[in-house]
């Protein structure tokens, strides 16, 4: 896949979107864009627009695989996301067990800095990295008075007053590409 050609391609609907409004895109604004971009550059993706919540896969292209749209917040140490909620699991490890289990192959992030967003400054990046790079199962656990907390080469945490849901802070040396993209109307 030629990255440089997608990032072009989104960064076209992204100007577009910022045309009309002042939000920033996120959620399934976010999966159509991707979609509507990966079929700007000749990739052929599925996607159902639904507004499913299911766990992983948004969107599968065959040469890339099961895709999970995700946005993030960009933060001086990496870049903060949340995933699943896990209160149906009652131990740390049935947690970690559900959430290291192979529900997609990458994660296309649409990370933003909260200052730019504020102050109508729509940049953002889109960071491409596999998976497999920030499987908590891979971190060192600890309970803590609100959760639990992992730590090694990213960190993360699962929040009880959250529904337990999980929240990984990933350094951006860990992700596989980094596209700079100006969402700002021409």
């Amino acid at each position: 896949m030629n990255h440089e050609k997608l990032a072009a391609a989104i960064e076209k609907r992204i100007k577009r979107y910022h045309e009309d409004f002042s939000l920033c895109l996120m959620a399934e604004q976010w999966e159509e864009v991707l979609k509507r971009s990966l079929e700007d550059i000749g990739l052929e993706p599925e996607w159902e627009n639904d507004r499913s919540h299911k766990v992983g896969e948004d969107i599968y292209e065959k040469s890339i695989g099961r895709i999970s749209c995700k946005s993030g917040s960009l933060e001086k140490n990496g870049v903060k996301f949340n995933g699943s909620r896990t209160t149906r699991f009652k131990t740390l490890d049935e947690k970690l067990e559900f959430l290291s289990s192979s529900h997609d192959d990458y994660y296309f992030m649409l990370a933003k800095d909260k200052k730019d967003i504020m102050s109508k400054n729509f940049k953002y990046k889109v960071l491409v990295f596999p998976s497999t790079v920030c499987k908590v199962n891979k971190l060192k656990w600890e309970e803590t008075k609100s959760g639990w907390k992992g730590t090694g080469d990213f960190s993360a945490m699962i929040s009880r007053s959250m529904s337990d849901q999980l929240w990984t802070t990933l350094p951006l040396d860990k992700v596989e590409h980094v596209l700079e993209i100006d969402g700002n109307p021409s």
